[in-house]
């Protein structure tokens, strides 16, 4: 087994100083997980054949066989199999799998007690559950571990946990310790590999958190990769021809804006072709607008803001190939920003609300998300090419 240099260091940390509780954060693709396996494999070892129970939390079931269990099967040379407990044996032991990211997930962990748990992308987990799971680890020896990519500072796992690396108890044992990996920690990645990411990756929070692994708040405009002096193109420099597919982005609106988008999409390359945003009007209007879409570019997907499913559901009834949108805030900002970044995405430059929005979407330092104003355009734009890269294309019913 090979491992980075940072890796070793955890590893040696984990088996030299035995902390009760050993989180690594920081950049993706840096090699966290994959050294937690082993010190969570290593944990469970010490405990052979005891008929102990141990918890792997995740933010889903599905997650937790892709980030844990899959590799740990690699490990181990065996096929992993969950009961009908949602539980694994390993080492004479049982590793009960629970998804924590909603607010009870609490409650499944009740009435547990543990001899460890691994808590993967342990930001993506309710506070309540991580602080529930690591009160349930009290048998003696208990170890606790997590792995997360940076988000707000102020987020309850750094403030609670990592910026109380070093803390030990009364009798000398390390009770906290926190590592911080960057991209360039994982020495196995090719420098081709390296750079591409690197020169692709959104500037400002993005870069910061993804590459250098730091816990950072957006600060700024959303968009700092976006260039009007690039982007902005004419009508007539559009490659119509070679537009494999078009789709439109919807945003509910009455007494703030109202907007549809519509995108064409050529190889990878995106173009907002038409904008519509409104104050003020009725389903009705809106109806009617994306019926001339639809008797202009055929029957496309329409990926829509589904805090107003009656709206939604009105679209249906009318004709129109209507989707809720997948409306992750962060995710779909960042697939928006590569392109930007990339140079893959492209405004005709008549809009007129875009223009307004883009310069004033900027972050808000204390969430950790965009403040909600001069939003309606640009919500329009996340939700329909978030929902077209996730392969979102549910047949019309």
């Amino acid at each position: 087994m090979q491992l980075t240099p940072k890796q070793i260091e955890v590893f040696r940390c984990f088996a030299k100083e035995n902390p009760k509780i050993l989180i690594c954060s920081g950049a993706k693709r840096s090699g966290k997980t994959f050294i937690l396996d082993y010190v969570f494999l290593s944990h469970i070892a010490k405990f052979e054949g005891k008929g102990l129970s141990f918890i792997l939390g995740g933010s889903t079931q599905a997650s937790i066989r892709r980030n844990v269990l899959d590799d740990l099967e690699k490990i181990l040379g065996k096929e992993l199999k969950l009961d009908k407990t949602n539980a694994i044996e390993i080492f004479g032991n049982k590793i009960y799998c629970f998804d924590g990211a909603n607010a009870d997930a609490w409650k499944k962990v009740r009435g547990f007690t543990a001899a460890g748990a691994f808590l993967n992308e342990a930001t993506a987990l309710h506070d309540t559950f991580v602080k529930e799971v690591i009160s349930r680890c009290s048998y003696p020896g208990a170890r606790i571990i997590m792995d997360t990519n940076p988000e707000n500072p102020m987020h309850t796992v750094k403030v609670d946990y990592i910026d109380k690396t070093g803390q030990r108890l009364e009798d000398g044992q390390l009770n906290i310790k926190a590592f911080n990996f960057t991209l360039d920690d994982n020495v196995f990645l090719s420098c081709e590999y390296i750079e591409s990411i690197k020169l692709s990756t959104p500037s400002g929070m993005f870069y910061d958190r993804d590459i250098l692994g730091q816990w950072v708040s957006g600060e700024g405009v959303v968009y700092k990769d976006f260039n009007q002096n690039k982007h902005f193109i004419r009508r007539c420099d559009i490659p119509t021809k070679e537009i494999t597919s078009y789709f439109c982005g919807v945003d509910w609106g009455y007494e703030h804006y109202g907007s549809i988008v519509l995108i064409g999409e050529a190889s990878g390359t995106y173009y907002l072709i038409k904008e519509i945003a409104k104050q003020h009007q009725e389903i009705d209007f809106w109806v009617e607008e994306a019926l001339k879409i639809k008797k202009d570019y055929g029957s496309i997907p329409f990926y829509c803001d589904s805090a107003r499913p009656e709206h939604v559901r009105r679209f249906k009834r009318e004709g129109l190939w209507a989707i809720n949108a997948d409306k992750a805030v962060l995710s779909g900002i960042e697939v928006v920003a590569k392109l930007f970044k990339q140079d893959k995405f492209y405004i005709v430059e008549d809009v007129k609300r875009f223009k307004e929005e883009i310069f004033m979407y900027v972050w808000n330092e204390h969430s950790g998300e965009p403040v909600k104003l001069w939003d309606d355009v640009l919500d329009s734009i996340r939700y329909a090419i978030y929902s077209k890269s996730k392969g979102s294309n549910f047949k019309f019913k």
